[in-house]
C-alpha cells in the first residue's frame, strides 16, 4: 500500500501524463484520416479509451469541488449518450469504461488500505465510493461486450447521418466526419485545449507583471474566447474545410437573397417554419424561399405545390424551378432529378460564372445526400462532390470558414468563456481583494 505522498504525486504524474498522452494519439489519427487512411477498430478503441481516462482523471483531481467536476462528469455523459444515439454502444461503454478507470484504481487503492488499518479511513464513505467505479467499470465492459447493434434499415425519416435519411443535418455531417477520431471532434478539442491553456496561463502571466487579478480574469475571458475560436477554425482538416468553402459560399449567398426579400430571421425548426409560414403568405419573391421552409414543416404537398407554380421561361427560372422540385421530391423520400439538375445547369452560361458555380455547388450539394443516405461516410467518399466543385470555385469562396464560422463562434465561446470566469469570480475566496 502506497503512502499518501506518493500516491498524490502518482495521480499528479498521471494527471498531467494522460492529457499529452491523449493529445499525441489524437493528432496521429487525425494525420492518418487527412491522408484518407481509415481508423480501424483497434486505434477507435484506444482512443476512445484513453480519451475517457483522461476525463477519468480531471474527475478524480476535482471531485472536491462540483464547479469543476460537474462540467467534466457532464461532458463524459454527453459523449457517452451522443455515442448511444448513434448506435455506437461500443463505443460509448468504452468511454464509461475509461472515465472508470482511474476513479475505481484510486478507490480500489483504498478499499485495500482500509482492509489492512482500518483505522485510517472512513468506511463507509470508501465502500461507497468504490462501488461507484466498480458498476461503472461493470456498465462499460456489459456494453463493449454486447456489441454494436445491427444497422437499421434505411428509411427516408432516419436521423442524421443514418441510412436514408432525408434529415436536415446530413450535409453538416457528411462535413464533419473527416474530423472525427473516434467519438472525438479534432477541432472541438483543439478549442478546448486552446480554452483551458488561456485560463491557466493568463492569470499566471497577469501576475507575474504585478497586474490586479480581477485584469488577469477579464484577460482570460477575452483571450480563452479568442483562442478557442481561432483553434476551432484552424483545427479544421483539410478535407471539411474546402467542403464547408463550398457549401457555405453557396448558403451565404441565398441568405443574402433572403435578407433583400424582407422576411426577417430564416427558421430553423418545424415549429419555427410553421410561425412563420403563418406570418408569411407566398409571394413571386419569397416563393422559393417558402419552398425551403414548407419543407422543414414537413408540408410536402405544399411545397410540391408552389414548386410547380414557379416560372420557367428563363434559363435562371428553370433551373430555380427543377431545383426546387428535386429539393421537394428527395425531402419527402423520393429519388429527386438529379439527371434533370445537370440538365438545367448546363443552360446556366458563362460556364464559369457565378450562376453557373452555384447551380454545380447545389448539384454537389445534392449529391452529397445521395451518398449519405446510402450510408457513406467514410473521408473522402461522401464529400467528393463537394470537394471537386470547390476546386472550380477558386478565390470565391477563400477564407469562407472565417468568414461563415468566426463571428458566431467567438459569441458562444465569449458567452461560454464569461461564465467559466464568472462562476469562479463568485467562488474565489479572495474575491474580495481582487480588484
Amino acid at each position: 500500500m502506497p503512502d499518501p505522498t506518493t500516491l498524490l504525486v502518482t495521480v499528479a504524474v498521471v494527471t498531467i501524463g494522460l492529457p499529452i498522452t491523449f493529445l499525441i494519439a489524437v493528432a496521429y489519427a487525425a494525420g492518418r484520416r487527412r491522408r484518407g487512411i481509415p481508423i480501424g477498430s483497434r486505434l477507435s478503441a484506444f482512443l476512445t479509451i484513453l480519451g475517457g481516462m483522461t476525463i477519468g482523471m480531471f474527475l478524480l483531481t476535482g471531485a472536491d469541488d462540483v464547479l469543476v467536476a460537474g462540467p467534466i462528469l457532464g461532458a463524459a455523459v454527453l459523449l457517452a449518450f451522443f455515442s448511444w444515439r448513434r448506435r455506437r454502444r461500443v463505443q460509448a461503454g468504452q468511454i464509461i469504461l475509461g472515465t472508470a478507470v482511474p476513479w475505481t484504481v484510486l478507490w480500489t487503492t483504498h478499499l485495500v488500505g482500509m482492509i489492512s488499518n482500518p483505522a485510517r479511513y472512513d468506511s463507509q464513505a470508501v465502500v461507497t465510493w468504490f462501488a461507484v467505479g466498480a458498476a461503472s467499470l461493470l456498465a462499460g465492459i456489459v456494453l463493449i461486450l454486447r456489441g454494436d447493434p445491427p444497422p437499421p434499415e434505411p428509411t427516408p425519416t432516419a436521423s442524421a447521418g443514418e441510412p436514408g435519411s432525408r434529415a436536415y443535418g446530413n450535409v453538416a455531417a457528411a462535413i464533419q466526419e473527416p474530423g472525427r477520431v473516434g467519438p472525438f471532434g479534432t477541432s472541438a478539442l483543439a478549442a478546448l485545449v486552446a480554452f483551458v491553456a488561456a485560463w491557466i496561463l493568463v492569470p499566471l502571466i497577469a501576475g507575474t507583471f504585478g497586474l490586479p487579478p480581477l485584469a488577469g480574469y477579464v484577460a482570460s475571458i477575452l483571450i480563452g474566447a479568442v483562442l478557442a475560436t481561432e483553434a476551432y477554425i484552424r483545427a479544421m482538416p483539410g478535407r471539411s474545410r474546402r467542403a464547408f468553402e463550398a457549401f457555405s459560399w453557396l448558403g451565404e449567398w441565398e441568405l443574402r437573397q433572403a435578407a433583400t426579400t424582407g422576411i426577417g430571421t430564416v427558421p430553423t425548426t418545424q415549429g419555427a417554419a410553421e410561425a412563420w409560414l403563418a406570418s408569411h403568405p407566398e409571394t413571386t419573391d419569397n416563393r422559393w424561399l417558402r419552398i425551403d421552409v414548407l419543407l422543414l414543416a414537413k408540408r410536402f404537398d405544399d411545397a410540391r405545390e408552389a414548386a410547380a407554380r414557379m416560372p420557367d421561361s428563363t434559363p435562371e427560372e428553370r433551373w430555380a424551378r427543377v431545383q426546387a422540385l428535386d429539393s421537394v421530391d428527395w425531402r419527402a423520400g423520393g429519388e429527386g432529378d438529379i439527371a434533370g439538375l445537370r440538365a438545367a445547369a448546363a443552360e446556366l452560361t458563362p460556364p464559369d460564372g457565378d450562376d453557373r458555380l452555384r447551380a454545380e455547388v447545389s448539384i454537389a450539394t445534392a449529391e452529397v445526400l445521395r451518398r449519405m443516405a446510402d450510408g457513406r461516410t467514410t473521408p473522402g467518399d461522401a464529400l467528393e462532390p463537394l470537394l471537386e466543385v470547390r476546386k472550380r470555385l477558386g478565390r470565391r469562396a477563400d477564407g469562407q470558414v472565417g468568414r461563415a464560422l468566426r463571428r458566431r463562434l467567438l459569441t458562444t465561446t465569449f458567452i461560454v468563456s464569461a461564465v467559466f470566469g464568472g462562476l469562479f469570480w463568485l467562488l474565489d475566496p479572495f474575491a474580495g481583494r481582487l480588484v
